[in-house]
Protein backbone atom coordinates (compact mmCIF):
# COMPACT_ATOMS: atom_id res chain seq x y z
CA UNK A 1 0.00 0.00 0.00
CA UNK A 2 1.38 3.45 -0.89
CA UNK A 3 2.67 5.53 1.78
CA UNK A 4 3.21 2.90 4.40
CA UNK A 5 6.73 1.87 5.82
CA UNK A 6 8.01 -1.61 4.77
CA UNK A 7 6.15 -4.32 6.49
CA UNK A 8 9.72 -6.11 6.83
CA UNK A 9 11.05 -3.44 8.08
CA UNK A 10 8.64 -2.45 10.46
CA UNK A 11 8.62 -5.99 12.08
CA UNK A 12 12.27 -6.06 12.18
CA UNK A 13 12.91 -3.04 14.07
CA UNK A 14 10.06 -3.83 16.57
CA UNK A 15 12.09 -7.85 16.97
CA UNK A 16 15.22 -5.71 17.56
CA UNK A 17 13.64 -2.79 20.03
CA UNK A 18 11.92 -5.85 22.15
CA UNK A 19 14.97 -7.41 22.64
CA UNK A 20 16.72 -4.51 23.67
CA UNK A 21 13.83 -3.51 26.29
CA UNK A 22 13.95 -6.97 27.63
CA UNK A 23 17.57 -6.84 28.85
CA UNK A 24 16.99 -3.03 29.80
CA UNK A 25 13.98 -4.21 32.11
CA UNK A 26 16.63 -6.17 33.85
CA UNK A 27 19.46 -3.68 34.41
CA UNK A 28 18.25 -2.21 37.76
CA UNK A 29 16.06 -4.16 39.91
CA UNK A 30 16.57 -2.23 43.30
CA UNK A 31 14.21 -3.69 45.87
CA UNK A 32 11.43 -6.19 45.24
CA UNK A 33 8.74 -3.48 43.38
CA UNK A 34 11.95 -2.69 40.75
CA UNK A 35 12.41 -6.56 40.11
CA UNK A 36 8.54 -7.74 40.17
CA UNK A 37 8.17 -4.61 37.52
CA UNK A 38 11.70 -5.65 35.50
CA UNK A 39 10.55 -9.14 35.37
CA UNK A 40 6.63 -8.31 33.98
CA UNK A 41 8.28 -6.43 31.37
CA UNK A 42 11.19 -8.26 30.13
CA UNK A 43 8.98 -11.54 29.91
CA UNK A 44 6.29 -9.26 28.16
CA UNK A 45 9.00 -8.65 25.52
CA UNK A 46 10.25 -11.92 25.66
CA UNK A 47 6.79 -13.00 23.83
CA UNK A 48 7.39 -10.11 21.80
CA UNK A 49 11.09 -11.53 20.31
CA UNK A 50 9.41 -15.04 20.00
CA UNK A 51 6.19 -13.72 17.82
CA UNK A 52 8.24 -11.03 16.23
CA UNK A 53 11.43 -13.33 14.69
CA UNK A 54 9.46 -16.03 12.79
CA UNK A 55 7.64 -13.30 10.60
CA UNK A 56 11.61 -12.48 10.12
CA UNK A 57 12.38 -15.43 8.33
CA UNK A 58 11.92 -13.80 4.73
CA UNK A 59 11.73 -15.47 1.12
CA UNK A 60 15.32 -16.52 1.19
CA UNK A 61 15.65 -18.77 4.14
CA UNK A 62 18.19 -20.57 3.66
CA UNK A 63 21.08 -21.51 6.47
CA UNK A 64 21.24 -17.90 7.41
CA UNK A 65 18.08 -17.06 7.93
CA UNK A 66 17.28 -20.61 9.66
CA UNK A 67 19.80 -20.57 11.97
CA UNK A 68 19.72 -16.59 13.29
CA UNK A 69 15.66 -17.26 13.72
CA UNK A 70 16.18 -20.20 15.55
CA UNK A 71 19.03 -18.43 17.33
CA UNK A 72 16.62 -15.44 18.71
CA UNK A 73 14.17 -18.40 19.16
CA UNK A 74 15.86 -20.40 21.59
CA UNK A 75 17.40 -17.83 23.45
CA UNK A 76 14.81 -15.82 24.44
CA UNK A 77 12.60 -19.27 25.39
CA UNK A 78 15.78 -19.99 27.63
CA UNK A 79 15.36 -16.31 29.29
CA UNK A 80 11.59 -16.72 29.69
CA UNK A 81 11.22 -20.00 30.85
CA UNK A 82 14.09 -18.46 33.80
CA UNK A 83 12.18 -16.10 34.61
CA UNK A 84 8.73 -18.03 35.08
CA UNK A 85 9.29 -18.80 38.06
CA UNK A 86 10.16 -15.60 39.71
CA UNK A 87 6.90 -14.07 37.86
CA UNK A 88 4.90 -16.75 38.99
CA UNK A 89 5.32 -15.74 42.59
CA UNK A 90 5.38 -12.58 42.00
CA UNK A 91 1.68 -13.20 40.54
CA UNK A 92 0.52 -15.10 43.21
CA UNK A 93 1.35 -12.30 45.97
CA UNK A 94 -0.50 -9.76 43.40
CA UNK A 95 -3.94 -12.43 43.13
CA UNK A 96 -3.32 -12.47 47.35
CA UNK A 97 -3.30 -8.56 47.11
CA UNK A 98 -6.26 -8.08 45.45
CA UNK A 99 -8.05 -10.80 47.24
CA UNK A 100 -7.34 -8.83 50.53
CA UNK A 101 -8.70 -5.66 48.75
CA UNK A 102 -11.65 -6.83 48.92
CA UNK A 103 -12.44 -6.66 52.57
CA UNK A 104 -14.02 -3.65 53.95
CA UNK A 105 -11.73 -2.76 56.88
CA UNK A 106 -8.12 -2.07 56.55
CA UNK A 107 -7.38 -4.37 59.98
CA UNK A 108 -9.39 -7.34 58.02
CA UNK A 109 -7.15 -6.61 54.56
CA UNK A 110 -4.10 -6.58 56.72
CA UNK A 111 -4.79 -9.87 58.60
CA UNK A 112 -5.73 -12.05 55.70
CA UNK A 113 -2.99 -10.69 53.70
CA UNK A 114 -0.66 -11.46 56.24
CA UNK A 115 -1.96 -15.09 56.48
CA UNK A 116 -1.94 -15.55 53.00
CA UNK A 117 1.62 -14.65 52.13
CA UNK A 118 3.03 -16.51 55.31
CA UNK A 119 0.85 -19.66 54.49
CA UNK A 120 1.96 -19.74 50.39
CA UNK A 121 4.54 -17.50 49.35
CA UNK A 122 6.79 -17.59 52.72
CA UNK A 123 6.21 -21.11 52.95
CA UNK A 124 7.83 -21.55 49.83
CA UNK A 125 10.58 -19.35 50.83
CA UNK A 126 11.78 -21.56 53.47
CA UNK A 127 12.44 -24.24 50.90
CA UNK A 128 14.82 -22.07 48.87
CA UNK A 129 16.17 -18.39 49.66
CA UNK A 130 13.99 -17.20 47.50
CA UNK A 131 15.81 -13.41 46.97
CA UNK A 132 19.22 -15.55 45.94
CA UNK A 133 17.27 -17.75 43.74
CA UNK A 134 15.82 -14.53 41.96
CA UNK A 135 18.89 -13.00 42.00
CA UNK A 136 20.17 -16.49 40.03
CA UNK A 137 17.58 -16.90 37.44
CA UNK A 138 17.53 -13.02 36.54
CA UNK A 139 21.30 -12.71 35.89
CA UNK A 140 21.05 -16.43 33.97
CA UNK A 141 18.20 -14.97 32.13
CA UNK A 142 20.29 -11.77 31.23
CA UNK A 143 23.08 -13.83 29.52
CA UNK A 144 20.42 -15.60 27.23
CA UNK A 145 19.00 -12.51 26.36
CA UNK A 146 22.32 -10.77 25.68
CA UNK A 147 22.74 -13.92 22.83
CA UNK A 148 19.59 -12.79 21.34
CA UNK A 149 20.48 -9.68 21.11
CA UNK A 150 24.67 -10.78 19.73
CA UNK A 151 22.43 -12.69 17.26
CA UNK A 152 20.34 -9.59 15.59
CA UNK A 153 23.13 -7.65 16.19
CA UNK A 154 24.85 -9.76 13.32
CA UNK A 155 22.20 -10.93 11.43
CA UNK A 156 21.45 -9.31 8.45
CA UNK A 157 18.27 -10.29 6.50
CA UNK A 158 17.83 -11.16 2.69
CA UNK A 159 15.42 -11.76 0.70
CA UNK A 160 12.84 -9.60 1.63
CA UNK A 161 9.55 -9.81 3.53
CA UNK A 162 7.93 -12.73 3.12
CA UNK A 163 3.98 -11.78 2.85
CA UNK A 164 2.48 -15.13 2.68
CA UNK A 165 4.67 -16.57 4.86
CA UNK A 166 3.91 -14.05 7.80
CA UNK A 167 -0.07 -14.38 6.95
CA UNK A 168 0.35 -18.29 7.06
CA UNK A 169 1.75 -18.02 10.94
CA UNK A 170 -0.71 -15.39 11.99
CA UNK A 171 -3.32 -16.92 10.04
CA UNK A 172 -2.74 -20.49 11.75
CA UNK A 173 -2.34 -19.27 14.96
CA UNK A 174 -6.19 -17.16 14.82
CA UNK A 175 -7.52 -20.26 14.04
CA UNK A 176 -5.93 -22.42 16.60
CA UNK A 177 -6.98 -20.06 18.88
CA UNK A 178 -10.60 -19.91 17.90
CA UNK A 179 -10.73 -24.00 17.69
CA UNK A 180 -8.97 -24.28 20.73
CA UNK A 181 -11.06 -21.53 22.90
CA UNK A 182 -14.35 -22.67 21.56
CA UNK A 183 -13.64 -26.28 23.13
CA UNK A 184 -11.81 -25.25 26.15
CA UNK A 185 -14.94 -23.01 26.86
CA UNK A 186 -17.25 -25.58 27.42
CA UNK A 187 -14.95 -27.97 29.69
CA UNK A 188 -13.47 -24.57 31.52
CA UNK A 189 -10.31 -26.65 31.27
CA UNK A 190 -7.13 -24.46 32.73
CA UNK A 191 -4.59 -26.49 30.44
CA UNK A 192 -6.35 -25.55 27.43
CA UNK A 193 -7.65 -22.17 28.24
CA UNK A 194 -3.68 -21.22 29.29
CA UNK A 195 -2.86 -22.63 25.62
CA UNK A 196 -5.94 -20.22 24.41
CA UNK A 197 -3.65 -17.45 26.24
CA UNK A 198 -0.45 -18.06 24.44
CA UNK A 199 -1.79 -17.79 21.51
CA UNK A 200 -4.36 -14.45 21.50
CA UNK A 201 -1.00 -13.35 22.92
CA UNK A 202 0.98 -14.02 20.38
CA UNK A 203 -1.63 -12.15 17.65
CA UNK A 204 -1.40 -9.12 19.76
CA UNK A 205 2.42 -9.13 20.04
CA UNK A 206 2.60 -10.13 15.77
CA UNK A 207 0.88 -7.34 15.18
CA UNK A 208 1.89 -4.65 17.89
CA UNK A 209 4.47 -3.15 15.95
CA UNK A 210 2.34 -1.66 13.92
CA UNK A 211 0.43 1.04 15.82
CA UNK A 212 -2.59 2.57 15.42
CA UNK A 213 -2.23 3.82 12.37
CA UNK A 214 -3.45 0.47 10.35
CA UNK A 215 -6.77 -0.61 8.95
CA UNK A 216 -9.86 -0.74 10.87
CA UNK A 217 -10.19 -4.47 10.94
CA UNK A 218 -6.18 -5.34 12.14
CA UNK A 219 -6.98 -2.79 14.90
CA UNK A 220 -10.36 -4.72 15.56
CA UNK A 221 -8.31 -8.00 15.38
CA UNK A 222 -5.46 -6.55 17.46
CA UNK A 223 -7.41 -5.16 20.46
CA UNK A 224 -9.65 -7.99 20.84
CA UNK A 225 -6.82 -10.62 20.76
CA UNK A 226 -5.03 -8.55 23.40
CA UNK A 227 -8.22 -8.18 25.39
CA UNK A 228 -8.51 -12.18 25.68
CA UNK A 229 -4.95 -12.63 26.52
CA UNK A 230 -5.65 -10.46 29.56
CA UNK A 231 -9.08 -11.38 30.86
CA UNK A 232 -7.26 -15.34 30.44
CA UNK A 233 -4.37 -14.28 32.50
CA UNK A 234 -6.79 -12.77 35.23
CA UNK A 235 -8.76 -15.80 35.27
CA UNK A 236 -5.54 -18.19 35.25
CA UNK A 237 -4.26 -16.22 38.46
CA UNK A 238 -7.04 -16.63 40.36
CA UNK A 239 -8.01 -20.04 39.25
CA UNK A 240 -4.12 -20.98 40.91
CA UNK A 241 -4.90 -19.23 43.65
CA UNK A 242 -7.65 -21.15 44.25
CA UNK A 243 -5.52 -24.26 43.82
CA UNK A 244 -3.21 -22.86 46.08
CA UNK A 245 -5.44 -21.93 49.09
CA UNK A 246 -5.48 -25.71 49.70
CA UNK A 247 -2.74 -25.49 51.92
CA UNK A 248 -4.24 -22.55 53.84
CA UNK A 249 -7.51 -24.51 54.03
CA UNK A 250 -5.71 -27.33 55.37
CA UNK A 251 -3.95 -25.33 58.25
CA UNK A 252 -6.97 -23.07 58.78
CA UNK A 253 -9.37 -25.91 58.69
CA UNK A 254 -12.31 -24.36 60.69
CA UNK A 255 -11.12 -20.86 60.80
CA UNK A 256 -13.73 -17.67 59.94
CA UNK A 257 -10.89 -15.87 58.35
CA UNK A 258 -10.25 -18.84 55.49
CA UNK A 259 -14.49 -19.13 55.08
CA UNK A 260 -14.00 -14.98 54.50
CA UNK A 261 -10.98 -15.76 51.85
CA UNK A 262 -13.24 -18.13 49.91
CA UNK A 263 -16.39 -15.77 49.40
CA UNK A 264 -13.41 -13.31 48.20
CA UNK A 265 -12.07 -15.36 45.89
CA UNK A 266 -15.06 -16.82 44.78
CA UNK A 267 -16.85 -13.62 43.78
CA UNK A 268 -13.00 -12.75 42.44
CA UNK A 269 -13.58 -15.93 40.25
CA UNK A 270 -16.54 -15.23 39.19
CA UNK A 271 -15.84 -11.75 37.71
CA UNK A 272 -13.03 -12.79 35.84
CA UNK A 273 -14.61 -15.58 34.68
CA UNK A 274 -17.34 -13.19 32.85
CA UNK A 275 -14.53 -10.73 31.63
CA UNK A 276 -12.92 -13.60 29.91
CA UNK A 277 -16.16 -15.35 28.66
CA UNK A 278 -17.24 -11.30 27.27
CA UNK A 279 -13.40 -11.30 25.87
CA UNK A 280 -14.18 -14.70 24.54
CA UNK A 281 -17.27 -13.96 22.63
CA UNK A 282 -16.08 -11.07 20.83
CA UNK A 283 -12.79 -13.02 20.15
CA UNK A 284 -15.03 -15.82 18.44
CA UNK A 285 -17.22 -13.20 16.60
CA UNK A 286 -14.12 -12.26 13.85
CA UNK A 287 -14.37 -14.40 11.09
CA UNK A 288 -11.48 -16.14 9.43
CA UNK A 289 -12.52 -14.20 6.15
CA UNK A 290 -12.32 -10.55 8.02
CA UNK A 291 -8.63 -11.58 9.62
CA UNK A 292 -7.13 -12.72 6.50
CA UNK A 293 -7.87 -8.97 4.84
CA UNK A 294 -6.81 -7.47 8.27
CA UNK A 295 -3.47 -8.89 7.76
CA UNK A 296 -3.46 -8.49 3.57
CA UNK A 297 -4.09 -4.59 4.29
CA UNK A 298 -1.00 -4.93 6.92
CA UNK A 299 1.16 -6.84 5.29
CA UNK A 300 0.83 -4.85 1.91
CA UNK A 301 3.35 -2.74 1.96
Amino acid sequence: MAGRPDAGAVVLSELRGAAERALAALGDLDGPVARREGVRTARRELKAVRALAPLCRGRSAGEPAETAVDGILEFSAKANQLLGPVRDRDALARSIQRITERFADAESRRVARTVLLATLVFAEADRRDDAQFATAAIERARRAIRQANDVLAAWRPRGGFDREGATRIVAAAFSECRVELSEALETADLLRLHECRKRASFLALALRPFGDGVPARARRLRSRARRLAAALGEDRDFALLDVEMRMARARLAGSPLVSAIDDALRLARLEATARMEDAARDFLRLGSRDMLRALDELFDS
